[in-house]
């Protein structure tokens, strides 16, 4: 019987070792406050942040969304530049603005996100999943259908998150940005995720095929990837459509499974965040069309 005892308490002990791993830190947000209205700041494993809360007319149980900056841009500024608070607040969804930190060791001396293309001294990922799991025990949303978008590092981040935080996140998108080349050489076969990506069609930072500007790039063609984010899911393409000015969307999705991506080619925009005025297609319309046709 004691030995019994012995082994059953040494499995507890081996799953709460699991647990605690498995998901990068599983460590929580530390040192909360209020700064003004609906801005928080907080730590993290003893790296500083901030955040934007900006929650719908009924926020129990909403899904929610977190905003991820570009590079040298923060929470208020993105919140600012995309407003995309306000039509996902209408629609229900609690969205969260978050500002980045300083990675030295990329070479960066602004705000950014360590999205996997060199070691930091610090877990963007594992901070990111605290972040989702303090907001939804705070506001009491809804953690089976959590989010996430990012424009340039931003974007790169939200390949990092779709590729190494699936537990958490039921879909995410990057706008004007790629898969770093790090993360292309170690990604898995299998993925349980949906996708999108809008890229501009002169955004000149963005390797693509279609103008050979992949053949000199340090990162894989985004169609290649795009290609490989739809098969790892086990999906084909179902669809192909023209619509604003000049923008191209391919769906690729299963009759069987829940998981969709979404590629879409911004005709005439280069580096942004598209919008009705400068090219006829509106990011925030397609992010949230895109999240509500997640199954």
């Amino acid at each position: 019987m004691k030995k019994k005892i012995i082994v059953t308490l040494f499995m507890l002990a081996a799953i709460l070792a699991a647990c605690a791993t498995g998901c990068s830190s599983g460590k929580p947000l530390e040192n909360v406050a209020l700064v003004k209205d609906n801005k928080y700041s907080c730590t993290f494993e003893d790296v500083k942040h901030d955040f934007v809360v900006c929650l719908p007319e009924k926020s129990k149980g909403a899904p929610l969304v977190i905003l991820l900056h570009g590079a040298g841009q923060s929470a208020d500024s993105f919140k600012d530049v995309t407003q995309f608070d306000k039509e996902a607040n209408a629609r229900g969804y609690a969205v969260c603005y978050v500002t980045g930190s300083i990675n030295v060791k990329a070479g960066r001396n602004s705000v950014s996100w360590d999205y996997g293309r060199i070691d930091a001294d610090f877990d963007d990922v594992g901070f990111i999943k605290a972040l989702v799991s303090y907001l939804c025990d705070e506001y009491s949303l809804d953690d089976d259908n959590v989010y996430a978008a990012g424009f340039s590092n931003g974007g790169f981040m939200n390949f990092r998150l779709a590729l190494e935080a699936q537990d958490t996140f039921k879909a995410c998108v990057s706008v004007a940005g790629d898969l770093c080349k790090t993360l292309w050489n170690k990604r898995p076969e299998k993925n349980d995720i949906s996708f999108m990506e809008i890229y501009g069609e002169k955004d000149e930072s963005m390797p693509k095929n279609f103008d050979g500007s992949a053949g000199s790039a340090l990162d894989p063609a985004i169609e290649d990837v795009m290609e490989y984010m739809a098969s790892s899911n086990g999906l084909g393409l179902q669809n192909e459509e023209s619509f604003g000015k000049g923008s191209l969307i391919q769906k690729y999705g299963s009759d069987s499974d829940g998981d969709i991506v979404w590629s879409v080619l911004a005709g005439g925009i280069k580096h942004a965040w598209p919008t009705e005025e400068d090219g006829g297609l509106s990011t925030n319309k397609l992010i949230l069309d895109f999240y509500e046709s997640v199954k």
